[in-house]
């Protein structure tokens, strides 16, 4: 399983979490009125979520770790 190294990990990490990310998005859409401004602000985050990386998902994560950790 560990045959892949790390990097095979860190991006089944990341499908992972844009997969579920996408899911948010597209239920909270569904949920809404539909309008023009939903609908922009709904790609906005699809083509947002299409183009994250991991490094940048890993910077984000260390960030809000680190966020809650000087508040908490």
């Amino acid at each position: 399983m560990m045959a892949g190294g790390p990097e095979l990990v860190s991006e089944a990490e990341l499908r992972l979490w844009k997969n579920h990310a996408m899911v948010e998005v597209l239920l909270e859409f569904a949920g809404s009125a539909m309008k023009q401004d939903g609908i922009a602000k709904t790609l906005a985050r699809m083509e947002t979520l299409h183009t994250a990386t991991y490094e940048g998902w890993q910077q984000a994560r260390k960030a809000l770790a680190d966020e809650q950790a000087a508040t908490g």
